[in-house]
């Protein structure tokens, strides 16, 4: 490479190609013909009736439960600059070509987002402009200063991440979370008045001219980028790690008590060989916040899908939700079996398959309950979820016992 514009473009066709060839691990030609394609038409024949006949939920809703969606959807924002370990030796002697690669990441940056926020605007539309009335400029206007928010939030998370670690780190966001969210509100709460709109993308712009020039002239940052871009390359490769089985060590942190189980005391009465180490999964799963956080953080996502479907495919996918809970529950599963510490005992293999399942059981007894409630009451069919919910707690153990059945063979 003679000059940083060819390095840089190898660099993100090699991530390209990296990213693609994890996917295409994970969704073949099997999978997508039953469930890719499927699920897209599912989704397009949807939309086109939110268009024609919007759920009566939609009307129910006030504009402002955007808010929370547009809020979360920011502070996702990341930068990541395309940096790797065998640069070290010579983008230490060359500053300016380490200055192009931010240089060309930003401005990549700025381009991903802009897709990533038509996306969303694509899904909000009918919300927004066939049950709300939104006008088409306040519409765009409104996405506009949505994709200026997040350019700025991955480049503001990304100076603090040079600057402070840890709890430090995380005391610094909520500032600029508060910040989100006031904005949004007076979006939210005034959209399509121009004067304000106006001045909202004046502030944001000039605060992303200052981000941009403030983040190239950060000193020393090769290695900390390193660290960073390895670890958003890695975000979707690790988990289909995970689902092989690969062990990969979380953070310990010190002086912090779990949320459940503080006191190791017994779950099942009854002590034989596959209830003891399916104890011993459980509490290492719930013991651990960032598993917790996860678990609720899907279940929640899940149910609010849920709520824009109708009722029909709310109990459909509800009864889905079985096998998707069942796959990160084997996530979690193999995770903790494949430890270190687990590999040091030579156990049988019925002895992990029956624990396997009672772990999978109860992975995904709370959140099919939670979203059987929830379905329920959005359908008011009070009868219908009496009798379906048992139904489904014993559809969990038949599929929980079959995925660990069909895996050990």
């Amino acid at each position: 490479m003679n000059n940083v514009h060819r390095l840089f473009r190898h660099r993100l066709f090699a991530d390209w190609k990296f990213q693609y060839s994890i996917w295409k691990l994970v969704v073949d030609w099997i999978v997508a013909l039953y469930i890719v394609i499927p699920g897209l038409a599912l989704f397009l024949d949807t939309y086109v009736d939110w268009w024609q006949e919007p759920p009566s939920l939609f009307f129910a809703l006030p504009l402002t439960i955007l808010l929370p969606i547009v809020v979360v959807f920011c502070r996702s924002g990341t930068l990541r600059i395309f940096v790797e370990e065998a640069d070290q030796l010579f983008l230490f002697q060359h500053r300016s070509w380490l200055k192009g690669l931010v240089a060309y990441s930003i401005a990549f940056q700025i381009l991903a987002n802009l897709l990533i926020t038509g996306l969303l605007a694509f899904l909000c539309a009918p919300f927004l402009l066939a049950v709300h009335h939104v006008d088409l400029a306040g519409f765009f206007w409104f996405f506009l200063l949505l994709l200026i928010c997040r350019i700025n939030a991955g480049l503001f998370k990304q100076c603090l991440q040079h600057r402070w670690e840890g709890w430090r780190y995380i005391l610094a966001q909520i500032p600029l979370l508060g910040f989100y969210t006031a904005l949004f509100w007076a979006a939210l709460a005034s959209i399509g008045n121009r004067p304000l709109y106006f001045l909202l993308t004046f502030l944001l712009l000039l605060l992303l001219i200052l981000l941009i020039f403030y983040r190239l002239s950060l000193p020393a940052t090769l290695l900390k980028d390193i660290s960073l871009a390895q670890t958003e390359k890695m975000k979707f490769a690790n988990v289909f790690l995970k689902y092989m089985g690969t062990y990969t060590k979380k953070p310990i942190r010190l002086k912090k008590h779990p949320w459940l189980f503080k006191n190791s005391g017994r779950l099942f009465k009854e002590r034989s060989a596959d209830k003891v180490l399916t104890e011993i999964g459980l509490k290492g799963f719930l013991r651990h916040r960032s598993n917790m956080l996860f678990y609720l953080q899907v279940v929640g996502i899940y149910g609010a899908f849920l709520t824009i479907l109708p009722s029909l495919w709310q109990w459909i996918l509800w009864g889905g939700a079985i096998f998707f809970l069942a796959s990160l529950g084997k996530l979690q599963w193999l995770e903790w079996i494949n430890s270190p510490f687990v590999s040091l005992f030579v156990l049988d293999r019925k002895i992990k398959q029956k624990a396997a399942g009672r772990f999978l059981f109860f992975f995904i007894c709370p959140g099919l309950i939670f979203l059987g409630l929830a379905v329920t009451l959005l359908t008011q069919q009070w009868f219908l979820g009496l009798v379906l919910l048992p139904v489904g707690i014993f559809l969990s153990k038949i599929t929980a016992d079959s995925l660990t059945f069909f895996q050990s063979n």
